[in-house]
């Protein structure tokens, strides 16, 4: 068998690597889970009573909703100023919401409803005894306690505004979730026409003072004007100015004029001394004798032209063509200085005209500065005049607004759904009882499972002696009266030794048979050695497992020898100690007896035992002496297996040296009560012994909770095999 060593650096490692490994053990959690089930279960029903008591002794209470929608722009009978159309904005409605939960609106609620008169609103009528307070405190009590059971929340994005009041009385809730906003509406309403009365009064007052501004400035106008001669031609200028405006339109014209007719003469003047005709010329054509005599010089050459062709140029009837056809030439050139000489006198018309037009407008601008400070202080004057004017209308108009808006305010609403009386209470509610009851029960539960495994520091697992140990796990050593089909005077006995030996084929014997099997099996050879019992601390059960693995393999043909190494406790020597003789292993050890005195065999297995003497205690030194190893070596040579009974490691030194002088330690933990650092401080003493470790056992299992927890060993599925223990 390949023998299980372990290092120390694997010892002082084991807690880091196990706390890596196991972060979050799912499988961990639902066997913890599993085992205290009935403490989750009381837990459950205790917050889940204290919850259903709550909701029955809870007053019921009610809750009503009313909407009310502000107005989005004004609808105003008569129209007022610019900025009461303007539209309602976002920070308006939430101004709105301020007003609806002001302490203000509210003491005007509690007024209207009358609250103080209430138990709800008013504590000191159920508490006679106590002094009544003054009624503006009890006022001001009914409102804070009114502020705490109203709610005041806009409807998302809208212009919608939810009132939510609650009350142990579904007809009040609603009642006072209507309240407020009438109260609300009547409060924008009261104030809506209260501007409007101030502003008609102070409009009064200040339109007498702008009627006599008015008249002040139209009278100053009209003084001046009769003194300075100035008349009104319309109501931008004076008589001079429309006149000097006239002269200007005429002037220009007959520059105009001017400027036409002489760039026709001149146009006609350079045509005729260039080629003596005005041909293409616009006044030439015009004219209906250049037009005649054009057209008959036409003729002429169209004649001229065919009888030429026909008869030749010597044709006496050609000759008088020619000569008529010069002659109407001579008269078109006649023609053409007639039409230039009147252009020429067109144009000097023309220029005449425009010079007496210039002349006339220049006696106007003559005179018009002379005038020019005189109207500009009489525009000064009109200038203030129609301000005063002007200011005036505007007054008298914004005044008989107001005065016609009387009476025709809005609220500032445009629609209130009115609270309906609600039939079921708000309050308790049922699911929230049931929610906070489930998540009470569910932490709490969860730290009551939380708090016990974390004081439950021992192992419980082959897995976790493995994982936390760092050692092999050889199998699991059950509590026998934890074991089905066991009777109930079992309970009683003290030596569970004796039941493994009247029930070779129960659970409990099988069991040390399967420790046996994994301590000293080889194949092909005979089970031998020296093994040692040992743990941690007392009370796990090492001379339980000493006497009953001493039994079992002396029942399977094993000669088997178990040695009490334990001189305080002396367990083993009780149990097996058949007579009352002394000699016992110290008295070997001193000299003082021979082996085969203290050497007893048990006869109910077969199996031998070395007890301790009941009168001494062994000392220390003969544990750790030559001659203690002489023994064992001895016992080796007369046996197939020794079994050593040893103290426990942390408290007592001797356990260790013993350890280094068997060929294999077995080392004991008690399932569920011995701490993991205290089994993994006992294996670094081993370890720096150099103690050969062969595994770790669980001792003293429940084998009942173990198959009902579902701890991760074979016992787990016990339930399935059980039936093979007879």
């Amino acid at each position: 068998m390949t023998e299980y060593r372990s290092t120390r650096q694997d010892i002082v490692l084991s807690s880091t690597m196990d706390d890596a490994a196991n972060f979050i053990d799912i499988a961990a959690v639902w066997r913890a889970v599993r085992r205290r089930w009935l403490l989750i279960l009381a837990v459950f029903l205790t917050c889940g009573a204290l919850a259903a008591l709550m909701f029955f002794v809870t007053v019921p209470r009610y809750q009503a909703v009313s909407t009310v929608v502000i107005e989005r722009q004004a609808d105003e009978v008569i129209p007022g100023e610019e900025r009461s159309r303007l539209l309602t904005d976002s920070p308006a409605v939430d101004t709105a919401v301020q007003v609806l939960k002001s302490p203000l609106l509210a003491g005007r609620v509690v007024d209207a409803l009358d609250l103080t008169t209430l138990p709800e609103f008013n504590p000191g009528l159920v508490e006679p005894d106590v002094p009544q307070l003054p009624q503006a405190a009890i006022r001001s009590r009914a409102i804070r306690i009114l502020l705490g059971a109203i709610e005041v929340k806009r409807v998302g994005v809208s212009f919608a505004i939810n009132v939510l009041a609650q009350s142990t009385s579904p007809q009040r809730a609603a009642d006072i979730a209507d309240e407020i906003i009438a109260q609300y509406a009547n409060t924008q309403l009261a104030r809506r026409s209260g501007d409007t009365g101030r502003n008609a009064e102070l409009l009064a007052a200040r339109l007498e003072q702008l009627r006599q501004q008015v008249l002040k400035a139209e009278a100053a106008v009209a003084t001046y004007r009769s003194e300075e001669n100035l008349f009104d031609a319309d109501s931008t200028s004076s008589v001079t100015q429309q006149e000097l405006s006239v002269l200007n339109s005429q002037l220009a014209d007959a520059k105009a004029y001017e400027a036409a007719t002489s760039a026709r003469y001149n146009n006609a003047q350079e045509q005729l001394e260039r080629d003596g005709t005005l041909e293409g010329n616009s006044t030439a054509l015009s004219s209906p004798n250049m037009a005649r005599l054009k057209a008959t010089r036409a003729t002429l050459r169209s004649t001229l032209a065919e009888l030429t062709n026909r008869y030749g140029p010597r044709y006496p009837q050609v000759e008088s063509t020619f000569n008529e056809l010069a002659d109407i030439e001579n008269q078109i050139a006649a023609e053409a200085q007639t039409i230039v000489s009147g252009l020429r006198a067109e144009a000097q018309i023309a220029a005449n005209r425009t010079a007496f037009v210039a002349k006339e407008r220049q006696t106007l601008r003559d005179k018009l500065a002379a005038d020019t400070g005189a109207a500009v202080r009489l525009s000064e004057l009109e200038r203030n005049a129609e301000s005063a004017r002007t200011l005036y209308r505007k007054f008298l108009d914004s005044y008989q607004q107001a005065i016609a808006r009387k009476g025709t305010e809005s609220k500032g609403v445009s629609e209130v759904l009115l609270a309906q009386v609600p039939v079921i209470p708000f309050e308790p509610n049922r699911m929230m009882f049931a929610a906070i009851a489930l998540a009470s029960a569910l932490g709490l539960a969860g730290l009551l499972v939380l708090f016990l495994q974390y004081l439950e520091q021992g192992l419980e697992t082959s897995e976790s002696i493995e994982s936390k140990l760092r050692q092999r796990a050889l199998g699991s050593i059950p509590e026998l009266v934890t074991l089905p089909g066991v009777s109930r005077w079992t309970r009683g006995v003290k030596n569970p030794s004796k039941y493994l030996l009247d029930y070779p084929k129960s659970a409990f014997a099988e069991a040390f048979r399967g420790l046996q099997t994994s301590l000293f099996f080889k194949p092909g050879e005979r089970p031998q050695g020296v093994v040692a019992i040992t743990s941690s601390l007392p009370n796990e059960g090492k001379t339980t497992t000493a006497v009953c693995l001493a039994r079992s393999c002396a029942s399977s043909g094993i000669r088997t020898v178990l040695v009490d190494c334990d001189p305080r406790r002396r367990a083993s020597s009780r149990w097996l100690r058949q007579d009352a003789r002394s000699a016992g292993l110290s008295d070997y050890l001193e000299g003082t007896a021979r082996l085969e005195h203290v050497i007893i065999k048990d006869e109910i297995s077969g199996a031998y035992f070395v007890p301790e003497n009941e009168d001494k205690e062994t000392p220390t030194r003969l544990l750790q002496s030559q001659r203690m190893e002489d023994f064992i070596e001895t016992l080796r040579s007369m046996f197939d297996v020794v079994i050593m009974d040893t103290t426990p490691v942390i408290p007592v030194a001797e356990a260790r040296v013993i350890a280094t002088m068997a060929d294999k330690v077995l080392f004991l933990v008690k399932w569920r009560l011995t701490p993991a650092k205290a089994a993994q401080l006992a294996l670094r003493y081993l370890t720096d012994m150099n103690a050969n470790i062969a595994g770790v056992a669980l001792s003293r299992v429940d084998m009942a909770q173990q198959a009902r927890h579902g701890y991760g060993d074979a016992g787990r599925y016990f339930k399935q095999y059980k039936a093979y223990y007879k």
